[in-house]
């Protein structure tokens, strides 16, 4: 028994870490939300801390739509440097694209440690089959496991969090505040709606006291800001005030997210970005769990009965789902529905500033199928789990379908292998406006720019090119973009660029190149949904 047991572990630890990683392997580019970081990380490796190569560092010229603390990338790029310096010594990294996605599956590989973790200690505290059915409803669903290696900050912050939540299942209370509450501080502010009413049920149910909590908060809160606040401000101090982000100081950086909430929410700025209606996050939520949200109900359901009826026997005798569902709704609800009601007022909503809540959703579904796949009647319990295979394979399913969408969604990634197709001419202009760079073009796509020379990094390709990212209006424009003796241009305007000609009738520029990407789903092919795709972006050079 041990020793299937142990071999047990082994498969499922190699499943946590396989399926985040074909993730990223898979969909090895990014969208503009990770640019941050991850250029922030590539600065780091590039070019390091050095004050003469600070003001290469990325933010100083292209600082994002507010401030972020640069404490996560640095980390990121820390524990991602041995793997890059030894696929850079030993050739296995090809080129800085390589590196790109050493970076991202390191993220995707600390995110798996702590599902590890938190999956031992559901076992230890509950069941081996709950453990197991939480592992499975993990991965088989889309979005945590896609963007588990995904450079957003909420997604730096998930590992820490999930960490947190296998803590106080340890009873490990003192420090799951204290890390949940750094997480919110420095990476994302919305974690706080969750840590405080998470604290006070644990302090109302005396696991731990109203000043141990406060104590652990504070230690968090204060602690991680006395790290974070030093680099911050002396690395966004020489950027702002900056024309792209006139609003804030270098005062402002001092605390990123707190400055980057007032901004987003007390200042409405975040209504920009579109609004949603108000049951945005509980459609979400039953899209993202999907197979294991009716669960979720059930043992919702199951347990609230339990609870208010005098029913008994049958059913209503099965302890391990009445001990583990309602130990886990009264310690994680709270936090979890204060979390979706208080952002659900908010008018901008995305599925990622909740994702945190997701890990706690499952822990709840993943008891109540232990418990259902337990039944005693045989007939019963054989219905059960057909069932629950049948929910597991719909989750997966989709899971599988949305990955393979997803690749046909980043053609600015893939812009870098039809340039190497093209024989650029040695110091050639390549200008970038901003399609490809939120579709995929990073800097760690830039294969043929004279950067400095780094261990992490393989030496550049030639010949040596200039990658443009000016962001300046007349670029945009054919004749403007001709006129500042751009050779090439990566644009999402081809047919334009490509119709507009001289006044004795000859073209300024010439199609050479292009990527394909999603142009939408629908009914319809072989095997009954069809992907459309078509040109996303065009690559024209300069003609005379």
């Amino acid at each position: 028994m041990s020793r299937q047991r142990t071999l047990a572990d082994y498969l499922t630890a190699a499943a946590v870490f396989a399926v985040p990683a074909a993730h990223v392997l898979v969909a090895p580019y990014t969208k503009v939300e990770e640019s941050f970081t991850l250029h922030a990380a590539h600065d780091v490796l590039r070019y390091g801390f050095a004050p003469a190569s600070l003001p290469n560092w990325d933010h100083r010229t292209f600082p994002g739509a507010v401030p972020r603390s640069f404490l996560p990338p640095i980390v990121l790029a820390a524990l991602s440097y041995p793997t890059a310096a030894a696929a850079t010594a030993s050739g296995l990294a090809a080129s800085a694209v390589d590196i790109q996605v050493i970076i991202r599956l390191t993220l995707a590989l600390v995110f798996s440690f702590s599902l590890i973790h938190l999956t031992h200690s559901l076992r230890t505290r509950y069941s081996a089959a709950t453990a197991r059915w939480f592992v499975v409803f993990s991965l088989a669903q889309f979005h945590i496991p896609y963007y588990s290696g995904r450079t957003l900050p909420n997604f730096t912050a998930l590992p820490l969090f999930i960490y947190s939540l296998s803590l106080i299942l340890r009873d490990n209370y003192f420090t799951a505040i204290a890390i949940m509450t750094a997480a919110a501080t420095v990476i994302r502010l919305e974690i706080a709606l969750f840590v405080v009413p998470t604290a006070l049920s644990l302090a109302v149910q005396k696991k731990i006291s109203f000043a141990s909590a406060i104590a652990a908060g504070a230690l968090g809160g204060f602690g991680s800001l006395a790290i974070a606040a030093p680099i911050d401000y002396t690395l966004w101090a020489p950027t702002l005030p900056h024309p792209s982000l006139p609003t804030f100081t270098a005062l402002h950086t001092a605390w990123p997210e707190l400055s980057a909430m007032i901004f987003n929410i007390v200042g409405g700025h975040s209504d920009e970005w579109g609004v949603m209606p108000r049951n945005f996050y509980v459609k979400s939520l039953a899209k993202i769990l999907l197979g294991s949200f009716p669960l979720y109900i059930v043992g919702l359901v199951w347990v609230s009965l339990h609870m208010t009826s005098s029913i008994e026997g049958g059913l209503f005798e099965n302890k391990t789902l009445l001990r583990s569902v309602g130990e886990l709704i009264i310690d994680f609800l709270p936090g979890t529905y204060v979390m979706v009601g208080a952002l659900s007022a908010v008018g901008h909503k995305e599925w990622r500033f909740i994702v945190y809540v997701i890990p706690v959703l499952n822990m709840v579904s993943a008891a109540t199928a232990a418990a259902i796949a337990a039944f005693p009647h045989r007939l019963v319990r054989t219905l059960a789990r057909l069932g629950l295979v049948g929910l597991v394979a719909l989750s997966a399913g989709f899971t599988v379908f949305s990955t393979w969408v997803s690749t046909y969604n980043y053609p600015g990634g893939d812009v870098w292998q039809v340039l190497e197709t093209l024989n650029v001419p040695e110091n050639a202009v390549i200008h970038f406006p901003s399609y490809p760079l939120q579709t995929g073009a990073t800097l760690f796509t830039f294969l043929h720019a004279d950067f400095p020379t780094s261990s992490a990094f393989p030496a550049h390709s030639e010949p040596v090119w200039t990658y443009s990212k000016d962001e300046s209006e007349e670029l945009l424009t054919p004749t403007g973009a001709w006129d500042a003796k751009i050779d090439y241009v990566v644009t999402a305007f081809a047919s334009t660029f490509s119709q507009v000609k001289t006044t004795d009738g000859v073209p300024l520029w010439r199609l050479v190149g292009s990527v394909d990407g999603l142009d939408g789903v629908g009914l319809g092919g072989k095997y009954g949904v069809e992907v459309r795709t078509a040109r996303k972006i065009g690559i024209l050079q300069r003609i005379g």
